[in-house]
């Protein structure tokens, strides 16, 4: 066997959380392997519209701004329940709306440029975390100081180091297809977001240059057929099931990691489950916890204590997971059964959600003060006992 390469860090994954994870490791003077088993650019499932707070993150982390070219801008927005349009808002400010082929090429090429080595079409075969080192699938070896796991929600680290990368019974299931529905050119292309197209979940129709991005995704173990329910939301949408390539793909459900990671070892974004279950906002939480983890791993490594990376780590996060907390609880009003009456109604006719669903995008407002508006209503205490998960999860946890 070869003598095994060393970093000081490597990234397992090259979407948003592991570019900025390398990035931020290094601008901080770290030799930086960046490991995907795919080759970019690459597809993958997601909506694609980079809110304003992933906006800032990458301005932030990358020191750039989105190219004209790679996105669309709109501000018209449908609130939708099981087809029925609620409501039509204009949105405070432009909306963004790239696809992941281009966007997560351009990030990794700015980790790349940063001085990040680039190892993408790299499998890994095995961790050998009590040695400090991967395997890759054609027998080589790579050591490292600190390994950062931004490898999806259906992350091979996380299930290593945890034994499963997330609990089948709270992990969410996304269906998505592109229709031929260009949109470039066409004045304020509206999105739209349905909150009854399934129980437990939303479905999405986002306007892009040349297509439509239709999905949807709900809790996993709730007894629907999300298969069919997609079928039915294209028609909805106005299109043919038959004439679209339907892709799928597990999405963090609101069970995030309480500690993300172990020793010099960490998870980011997804196979953290950093993700908003109410708005779907992933990407700024990738952006956010991966320069997070790149500053974690620096700090260990320049004090020479490798497994100090954790700790660090695991303090710089603890913001994201007090909101994710309150996500849990405040969604309860979204999908619950019990609510369903009062939160279409909100939908239709209150000013303040639509407010507070842009503010929350925008990160000028924290789920702090939504949960704290919430708190004023009198449904609070009922609220309490369906705030986190579907009920019949609650009856098998006590089962």
């Amino acid at each position: 066997m070869a003598d095994a390469v060393r970093y000081d860090v490597i990234v397992l994954g090259a979407g948003p959380a592991g570019s900025a994870a390398a990035k931020r490791a290094a601008d901080r003077g770290l030799s930086v392997a960046l490991i995907d088993r795919a080759v970019f650019p690459r597809h993958k499932l997601c909506g694609a519209l980079i809110s304003p707070r992933a906006n800032k993150a990458v301005k932030e982390v990358h020191g750039i701004e989105m190219p004209d070219d790679m996105y669309l801008p709109s501000r018209a927005v449908e609130f939708k329940w099981n087809g029925e349009v609620l409501r039509d808002i204009t949105a405070p400010y432009d909306l963004t709306y790239s696809n992941r082929l281009d966007f997560d090429h351009w990030l990794r090429n700015s980790a790349l440029a940063a001085g990040a080595e680039n190892w993408e079409g790299t499998r890994v075969s095995r961790f050998l975390d009590t040695v400090n080192a991967l395997e890759l699938s054609d027998g080589r070896r790579l050591e490292y100081g600190v390994l950062i796991g931004a490898d999806g929600a259906a992350s091979p680290l996380a299930k290593h180091l945890f034994g499963q990368a997330f609990d089948n019974d709270k992990i969410a299931f996304a269906f998505e297809a592109e229709a031929d529905q260009p949109c470039d050119g066409v004045s304020d292309a509206s999105m739209s977001i349905d909150f009854r197209i399934v129980r437990w979940g939303y479905g999405w129709n986002f306007p892009k240059r040349k297509t439509r991005t239709i999905g949807l995704g709900g809790i996993k173990s709730v007894d629907q057929d999300l298969k069919a329910l997609m079928a039915q939301y294209l028609e909805l949408e106005g299109v043919d099931p038959g004439s679209v390539t339907v892709k799928g793909a597990h999405l963090p459900g609101g069970d995030y990691k309480k500690k993300p990671g172990r020793g010099n070892i960490l998870l980011v974004g997804d196979a953290a489950g950093f993700v908003d279950a109410i708005t779907g906002e992933g990407i700024a939480l990738a952006i956010e916890s991966g320069a997070m983890a790149g500053d974690a791993a620096a700090e260990a490594l320049a004090a020479d204590r490798p497994a100090l990376a954790e700790t660090h780590y695991f303090g710089a996060v603890k913001p994201i997971q007090a909101e994710l907390d309150r996500v849990r609880r405040i969604r309860g009003i979204v999908y619950a059964e019990a609510f369903e009456k009062h939160f279409k109604d909100r939908l239709r006719h209150s000013d303040w959600v639509g407010t507070a669903f842009f503010d929350v995008l925008s990160g000028e407002r924290t789920y702090a003060e939504v949960e704290k508006r919430f708190a004023k209503k009198a449904f609070t205490k009922a609220l309490q006992g369906v705030a986190s998960w579907p009920s019949k999860m609650r009856r098998k946890r006590a089962g």
